[in-house]
């Protein structure tokens, strides 16, 4: 399902929230992230903070169209990922989880076609903001009343047998009803803006 066919608006969500946008940016800058297939990119959000060549991968033909020019762009189901196995050194995954109907198969597709990393980051159902999210599905939020939210938790038992853990880090330690603050990225699980840097492991056949 084509969630999002609004690739104009839902940019403007991270120009109207800068400093959420800028917390979030930092994050991912920390990672250091380069040659990378971005699975569910929208229109090349985070792109300007990772390095090297890029694959925009995309259900939503209107997303791409607002990819930047100079990324490979490919529209796809993250599903069924249209790659060859260990054909991709770097997979990154910002909130796309949230969005897909099989986070299980997701991950599997991940490991298949990735060779070295995945970054993966989500807002975490078990923080304010994931909290305050799922409130505003309930409401009837265009996007949010088809998201479902996991824990850090869940994250980690998602990436087990298929992952190592190197790094988490996290920011936006305030909530939804306080003013928005610049954070320098947290390298634990205290903000609801949770990313985790895992390694391949490669299995014996």
């Amino acid at each position: 399902m084509e969630l999002f066919k609004d690739p104009l608006g839902y940019r403007k969500w991270y120009e109207t929230n800068k400093v959420i946008y800028e917390n979030e940016k930092r994050v991912i800058e920390e990672l250091r992230l380069s040659d990378c297939l971005d699975i569910g990119s929208g229109p090349s959000i985070f792109h300007e903070v990772i390095k090297g060549e890029l694959i925009s991968l995309d259900i939503s033909f209107d997303m791409l169209l607002f990819a930047k020019s100079e990324e490979d762009r490919v529209q796809g189901d993250a599903l069924n990922l249209p790659f060859r196995d260990n054909s991709i050194k770097c997979s990154f995954i910002s909130v796309t989880i949230c969005f897909i109907s099989d986070v299980k198969k997701l991950i599997e597709e991940v490991y298949r076609v990735t060779r070295e990393f995945l970054v993966v980051c989500i807002v975490a159902k078990d923080s304010s903001w994931g909290k305050f999210y799922e409130e505003l599905g309930r409401k009837g939020h265009r996007y949010y009343s088809k998201a479902n939210f996991i824990t850090k938790a869940e994250l980690k038992e998602l990436l087990m047998g298929k992952f190592n853990i190197l790094e988490v880090y996290s920011t936006l330690t305030f909530s939804p009803l306080e003013e928005p603050i610049i954070e320098s990225p947290r390298r634990d699980e205290e903000g609801a803006f949770y990313c985790i840097k895992a390694e391949k492991i490669n299995r014996k056949s």
